[in-house]
């Protein structure tokens, strides 16, 4: 095997880390007698050849050893190896509707993904015998390879068809039908085959219940229009009729295509998620879990059951369903309510949430604290006072005190001695300071000032002053003492640091004559980020910021979205100008969904003067999809839910004022 292997000039050829002289050693690897071997030449083939689906030369001179190796049927784990080259192929496929190429390394870029791609079709029937190999695994990639890569749909189709009555195990039968639907989307012509054929396989009582259910999600989603009224009935049926043993990927998959098929329909949706939950396999309970989160962090509306049931699941034996269910719970926020006692016992039965040296031994702790926190339920307070008495402080202490609230009140006295009790032998560290800044700044602790100005007066210029500092304004008059360090830094106005200063003495001493002239400076700054931050520390000066009307009138016309959004609410709190200012919230609203909630912060503010926007807060509170949906933030749902609350609140506030 590999008889010209060292013939190609590896050297001269590169991948994503330089050099391909070390590519022989894993085409090398991927014929070891030994599994770890095989597993680990395959993770690096990926990562140095196919590096994030990628195309390079060294790739291109795989191929001849890849496609030796998928024939040699002695050899094990060739299944992943034809993954590897249906990938490659697949790598090229986007081009046809992309743009001609503007550079030469864009040429160059797209030049080796079109001759991976055709040197894949050009080989392409070195798949076919793989249908009938010996191999499950192999049986199982083929399909996949062949109707993604072979330049003869209707041939491949036929092939398919052929193959599944002489196959035995319903996981490769799935992939026969999946393949078949991957036809039809690269040749239109075959979709109504294509379709027949997976209608009569979804119908046939004699097959497989999982194969059946992925040619009736396959049908679905090719079948346009809107799903028939039948779709989840039908589903839930096949779904209950799969053995335990044979509900694995290809079910999670068919699963997650019907889910996409009924996507305006939440209510089918929840249905189905309930349906996971309860099943019988680990496959489609994890599933589950992940369309819960899904259908959450799209759609608005009161799932609460779903929710109490996903919790439910935290008792489940199968340690990769804990998994799943914290992948989803923390990030629902107040939305997790309905499994907050399942969480507590849960959290309960954890000996130390922190310790994160056997991932394997449980559920993450870590996030079981982080459900409660968000929900400001109390029942954290053991786990962050235990975290307090740690050599090393979680790194998002801070936050999850935040999240708690007023709940955290409790913690002040420990955070504070932690707090005090840092060495200052040396540049005091900012991973151990920073949760403890930010947990007092939220807390409120007024006796935790001199620890603070302890530490700002022995931190080198950096991030840590910048925390001190929000820590001080946050704690408002209470810090007053630290007015005259505020004043040094103050008085130093091309410091990073003076801003934040000079919001922190504001808050701590109402001296608007001694900020606003560089709060007037920094508007006009040329960061945007600078600028943004000028005008959110002038808004909550108000009327007393007048003189900085003109400055923030000029905001209005910034090319930043954002840096708009905050003038025009810095505008309004410091000189009333509903002229000036609605015009730019409202277009800002259409134009990034984003700044929504500041643009309805600041129409409550504004009562009758924010009449026009009304009709925009309505539109919003009527909208089921969610502002963000599909951002991929934690804080997604988080961020739709304050949305809405302040939707309702300026609803309330404009007809009222008026």
């Amino acid at each position: 095997m590999f008889d010209t292997l060292h013939e190609i000039d590896w050297a001269a050829l590169g991948h994503a880390y330089g050099r391909a002289d070390d590519v022989p050693a894993m085409l090398l690897g991927l014929a070891s007698p030994d599994p770890g071997e095989r597993e680990e030449a395959l993770d690096d083939l990926y990562g140095a050849v196919h590096h994030q689906g990628d195309v390079c030369d060294a790739t291109l001179a795989c191929l001849p050893f890849l496609f030796e190796l998928i024939a040699d049927r002695a050899l094990p784990d060739r299944g992943p190896v034809v993954e590897l080259l249906t990938s490659i192929g697949e790598a090229g496929r986007h081009l046809v509707d992309e743009p001609e190429a503007e550079s030469t390394d864009e040429s160059t870029w797209r030049a080796l993904l079109t001759r991976g791609r055709e040197a894949m079709t050009a080989r392409a029937d070195a798949f076919t015998p793989l249908l009938a190999d010996s191999d499950p695994a192999v049986r199982c990639a083929a399909p996949g390879a062949l109707a993604r890569l072979h330049a003869d749909g209707p041939a491949t189709l036929a092939l398919l068809r052929e193959r599944l009555p002489h196959e035995p195990d319903t996981e490769v039968r799935t992939a026969l039908a999946t393949a078949a639907a991957a036809l039809a989307g690269r040749f239109p012509d075959l979709a109504g085959p294509v379709t027949i054929w997976l209608t009569a396989l979804a119908d046939d009582p004699d097959q497989p219940a999982a194969l059946r259910l992925g040619a009736f999600a396959r049908r679905a989603r090719l079948t346009p229009g809107a799903p028939p009224a039948d779709t989840l009935p039908t589903a839930v049926g096949l779904l209950r009729r799969i053995p335990a043993d044979q509900d694995g990927h290809a079910t999670d998959v068919a699963l997650r295509i019907l889910h996409r098929t009924l996507g305006d329909r939440p209510a089918d949706r929840a249905a189905l998620c309930t349906e996971q939950l309860t099943a019988a396999g680990p496959a489609p309970r994890r599933g589950g879990c992940r369309e819960t989160g899904r259908l959450l962090g799209e759609v608005r509306g009161s799932f609460s059951e779903l929710v109490a049931l996903l919790g439910r699941r935290l008792a489940d034996p199968d340690p990769t369903l804990g998994e799943a269910v914290l992948a989803v719970l923390p990030d629902l926020f107040r939305l997790a309510a309905p499994a907050a006692d399942a969480v507590a016992d849960r959290l309960a039965t954890v000996a130390d949430p922190w310790d994160d040296t056997h991932p394997d031994s449980g559920p993450d702790g870590r996030r079981l604290v982080q459900t409660l926190t968000r929900l400001g339920d109390p029942r954290a307070l053991p786990a962050l006072a235990a975290a307090l008495d740690r050599p090393v402080l979680p790194h998002d202490l801070g936050f999850l005190v935040a999240d708690l609230g007023p709940a955290a009140a409790p913690l002040a006295v420990p955070l504070r001695e932690r707090l005090a009790g840092l060495p200052l032998d040396g540049t005091p560290r900012f991973d151990q300071a920073d949760p403890l800044l930010t947990a007092l700044g939220v807390v409120g602790d007024a006796d935790a000032v001199p620890a603070v100005l302890r530490l700002l007066r022995a931190a080198p210029a950096g991030p840590l002053t910048d925390s001190a500092l929000r820590s001080l304004a946050r704690l408002g008059p209470a810090a007053a003492e630290a007015a005259p360090e505020l004043r040094t830094l103050l008085a130093a106005p091309c410091s990073p640091h003076a801003l934040p200063a000079a919001a922190a003495l504001w808050s701590a001493t109402g001296d608007t004559g001694a900020v606003l002239p560089l709060l007037l400076a920094k508007a006009a700054d040329p960061s945007p980020w600078v600028r943004r931050d000028a005008a959110k520390a002038l808004a909550p000066i108000g009327p007393a910021a007048a003189d900085a009307a003109p400055a923030l009138r000029a905001m209005l016309a910034d090319p930043e979205v954002w840096v708009r959004v905050d003038g025009a609410t810095a505008l309004w709190h410091t000189a009333a100008d509903a002229e000036a200012v609605l015009p730019v919230l409202t277009a800002a609203w259409t134009e990034n969904a984003h700044t929504r909630a500041t643009a309805a912060a600041c129409f409550t503010a504004m009562g009758p003067a924010a009449a026009d926007a009304l009709p925009l807060v309505r539109t919003e509170l009527a909208t089921t999809r969610r502002h963000n949906a599909g951002f991929g933030s934690s804080h997604a749902i988080h961020d739709d839910e304050l949305l809405l609350t302040t939707c309702r609140s300026a609803a309330e506030a404009i007809p009222t004022a008026g």
